[in-house]
């Protein structure tokens, strides 16, 4: 697939916003997608009570079943106050800093269902004493919306802004320089699309490869490809799907962390090295099936595929809380993305392409 049908895909589905716990409407692209490959096949695409969407190819023998996941959701926050000025506090809606937030454009789901936008509020370095400037660590929760409100009437009568409503982090969605480099993207929600992404150019590889004249799977083993809810805030629609389907092994598809900034902590990724098979993850405390992980490196090197050796600390994902949680071997594949969980997050359009036939080729491999 090139470049320009990739980006195409990408775009499409950053349209629809995903608040984790709100992941339908992107999920309902992403069903779209995989229906307009799959659709001559008469291969139906589900969804669960969770709003996990999913895909299953049943295997000639049933032996085992692999699921390959990518999470929908986004970060954000969640209204948690109106003051009486109209101004909006709010809490977290997965995790981030409050480092980046002054001045950031937001948009918040009213209880119309219209976005609302808004502006994360701080003070100016003009009205800053130099030692705040130096000393002060500022937290989400001391900080405030502005959207332009007078009262807290006019947010809740007017603006139909009410406490429990999620908002996310706005901007635009594009190649960063596309007159000199069709493949660097940024945006939001980077973190997952990508992913997302990956997952659909895993299917058209499927669907053009591993599946006969009559749609059947020619592997012996059945495979789900799902589009799991609520990672963000623990990854609980991978733990929901796991628990009600019978799966011997999981892929997670993800991104990868690209960072060499000083005081960083990182295995040297680089952006355009190739797919990230991720060995440990959570500080030592998510630690992934070592067989796979080899099983990975192995299929990418006699497929010539260029891929990179990770660990990452700060960091969990669907494929570890299952490795952890259910005892299901597990394996992570990051597509490296820079500035993880800020706007806008960097990635690559050949990145996408290369996790999801680093995946397709270990499929193929399994009997």
């Amino acid at each position: 697939m090139n470049k320009n049908e990739i980006f195409h895909i990408i775009k499409t589905l950053s349209s629809a916003r995903a608040p984790s716990g709100l992941e339908k409407p992107r999920g309902e692209l992403f069903k779209s997608e995989l229906e307009k490959i799959l659709k001559e096949k008469n291969i139906k695409v589900n969804t669960d009570s969770l709003n996990n969407y999913f895909v299953k190819f049943d295997g000639e023998l049933n032996e085992k079943t692999i699921a390959i996941l990518a999470h929908m959701d986004e970060i954000g926050g969640t209204i948690r106050k109106i003051k009486k000025n109209g101004s909006l506090e709010f809490s977290k809606r997965g995790g981030y800093e409050g480092r980046w937030l002054v001045s950031r454009k937001i948009a918040i789901l009213n209880k119309e269902g219209k976005w609302i936008n808004g502006v994360i509020g701080g003070r100016s370095p003009h009205a800053t004493p130099q030692k705040l400037r130096k000393e002060e660590k500022i937290e989400p929760h001391e900080m405030e919306i502005f959207i332009g409100a007078k009262n807290k009437e006019e947010v809740i009568n007017t603006f139909k802004i009410h406490v429990g409503a999620p908002f996310v982090f706005s901007g635009e969605f594009e190649i960063l320089n596309e007159e000199f480099n069709d493949d660097i993207i940024s945006g939001y929600s980077m973190d997952n699309l990508v992913a997302l992404t990956g997952l659909i150019l895993l299917v058209k590889k499927i669907h053009s490869n591993l599946l006969d004249g009559s749609g059947k799977f020619t592997k012996n083993y059945n495979l789900y490809i799902v589009a799991t809810a609520r990672e963000e805030i623990g990854t609980e629609g991978s733990l929901f799907f796991a628990r009600n389907n019978s799966i011997d092994e999981i892929i997670a598809l993800d991104i990868g962390l690209v960072e060499d900034f000083p005081g960083t902590v990182s295995s040297d990724i680089k952006l355009n090295d190739g797919p990230i098979i991720v060995w440990q993850e959570a500080s030592g405390s998510g630690v992934f099936d070592y067989q796979l992980c080899k099983t990975l490196v192995e299929v990418a090197e006699l497929n010539n595929i260029k891929f990179q050796d990770s660990v990452l600390e700060y960091y969990g994902s669907d494929a570890g809380k299952a490795q952890k949680w259910l005892g299901i071997p597990s394996a992570l594949v990051g597509i490296p993305t820079m500035f993880a969980h800020n706007v806008p997050e960097i990635s690559t359009l050949n990145g996408i392409e290369e996790a999801a036939e680093l995946i397709y080729q270990y499929l193929k491999r399994q009997n």
